[in-house]
């Protein structure tokens, strides 16, 4: 028990004094499970843990059942990693409620990199309501998965859209283990959305994708952005 109390005292001690950078993930994960688990030996843990998930993004990611299979992980342990995730993921949302309106395409680029901060697993589509003076009204998380895998997702637009009476509509993905370049599916999409927005004398103002290393604006190149002209069929 003295060498267990030594051992966190020091690892905290240093992590204190040397920052996160010094330490690999499972250390990371260790000394998090220090304040739910007393007196024992919590590092087979937190390697069972990553060997489990695959990441320690994929370990805080993981619903409460599923943290719960890992060997040494009760409902107290599940319910401190899910914690954790859901602060890191209110942070982020306070920091976007910052964004109040979007005057250039950089500034859309730059809310959505805050929005995706945390989403290094999973591939998500994002919805930006504006008003007719490009005030944000609404910015959300719509659907997970491949945009070819999306069709109920522009219904979902549609419908948030009109919920708050928005006059133009900016919409964001990622690639998160690849590149920001649109695919064809990427591309189909945007245009689909488009032509039913333009119907209801909506603009869609842009769509952002997050790659691994980088963001693009479609709007902002010039391969895609006559596909953002409002008189463009």
């Amino acid at each position: 028990m003295s060498d267990n109390t030594g051992h966190r005292g020091r690892m905290t001690a240093s992590y204190l004094k040397r920052g996160r950078d010094a330490y690999e993930d499972y250390q990371l994960l260790e000394m998090v499970l220090f304040y739910v688990i007393d007196r024992k030996d919590v590092k087979p843990i937190a390697k069972a843990l990553l060997k489990d998930f695959g990441s320690l993004e994929k370990v805080f990611s993981a619903s409460p059942d599923q943290l719960i299979q890992t060997k040494g992980v009760g409902p107290k342990t599940a319910a401190l990693i899910k914690l954790f995730d859901d602060v890191s993921h209110r942070l982020i949302e306070n920091r976007v409620e910052n964004y109040t309106v979007i005057k250039s395409c950089d500034d859309a680029v730059k809310c959505f990199k805050e929005m995706y901060m945390l989403e290094k697993e999973n591939e998500r589509l994002a919805v930006m309501c504006l008003d007719n003076s490009n005030g944000i009204i609404n910015c959300r998380f719509v659907a997970e998965g491949t945009v070819n895998a999306m069709e109920i997702s522009i219904r979902k637009i549609i419908e948030l859209v009109l919920s708050f009476n928005s006059s133009a509509v900016v919409i964001a993905h990622n690639h998160p283990h690849g590149k920001a370049q649109p695919s064809m599916e990427d591309i189909n999409f945007t245009l689909n959305l488009r032509n039913m927005l333009n119907s209801l004398s909506i603009n869609l103002v842009d769509h952002v994708i997050i790659g691994e290393n980088e963001v693009i604006s479609m709007r902002s190149s010039l391969d895609y952005i006559n596909y953002f002209e409002k008189d463009n069929k």
